[in-house]
Formats: C-alpha cells, sequence, structure tokens
C-alpha cells in the first residue's frame, strides 16, 4: 500500500472513530429516552400520553419505550462496526498486517450491509404506506 492509500485510510479511520462515537453516545441517550418512557408511562398511570391516564397510557409509554430501545440496538450496531473498523485501520497503519486490513474492511462491508438492508426495509415500507393510503382514498371516495 502506498502512502497515498495509507494516508486515506487513516482520514477514513479518523472519521469512522467521530461517527463512531457520536452514534455511541446518541445510542445511549435513545435507550435512556426509551427507559423514560416506560417508567413514566407506569409511574404517572399512563396521565402523560393520555388526558385521562389508564391502561391506554400505559401502553403508548411501553410501546413507544420498547421501540425507542429498539431502536438503540440498532444504532448500537450501527456504531460498533464504526468503531471497530476505525480501530483495525489504525492497527493496519502501526502493523502493516494483512489481517488488521481485512478485519477493517469486513467491519465496513458489514456497516454498509446494515444500512442497505434498513433502506431497502424503509424503501418498502413507504411503499406499502403509499399503496395503503391510496387505497384507503379510493375507498373513502366510493
Amino acid at each position: 500500500m502506498n502512502n497515498i492509500q495509507k494516508s486515506c485510510l487513516a482520514e477514513t479511520g479518523r472519521w469512522q472513530k467521530l461517527l463512531g462515537v457520536v452514534m455511541m453516545v446518541c445510542t445511549i441517550l435513545i435507550a435512556l429516552l426509551g427507559i423514560f418512557f416506560i417508567v413514566v408511562g407506569f409511574v404517572d398511570n399512563g396521565e402523560l400520553f393520555e388526558e385521562e391516564g389508564g391502561i391506554f397510557g400505559k401502553i403508548m409509554g411501553l410501546s413507544l419505550g420498547i421501540m425507542y430501545l429498539l431502536l438503540s440496538v440498532l444504532y448500537y450496531f450501527f456504531a460498533i462496526y464504526l468503531l471497530r473498523s476505525a480501530k483495525a485501520f489504525k492497527a493496519y497503519l502501526e502493523s502493516d498486517s494483512d489481517a488488521d486490513l481485512t478485519d477493517g474492511l469486513r467491519n465496513t462491508k458489514s456497516f454498509f450491509r446494515l444500512s442497505g438492508i434498513l433502506s431497502l426495509i424503509g424503501i418498502c415500507a413507504v411503499g406499502l404506506a403509499l399503496v395503503g393510503a391510496a387505497v384507503a382514498a379510493i375507498v373513502a371516495l366510493v
């Protein structure tokens, strides 16, 4: 690997580390928000989510909390792939070990694979929502 390639790899690793740390902080904040929704939904008898409170408010708090906790798990995987890749690239630049380079590239691949899968799921969800909205509009007109 020549010096330009090593320079690009070093810069990529620094950016991956920065984004990984930011995503890990977001992961923690999202998880805390999920726990907050679950706790508040039960402590205040669901009144935060429904004016009179009750079981619907508790279910709403629990649902939001679980959704946020699941979102934090997704963020965790994104962050960990970036951090592992940055660490492996840094190790490669210090040692010239092909195993370190392979590990960094493998984690980068995993990050982009996860991004691609979630993007496809999102596109499909939007498509289904548009079809559902169109069907609902047609039914409403008839």
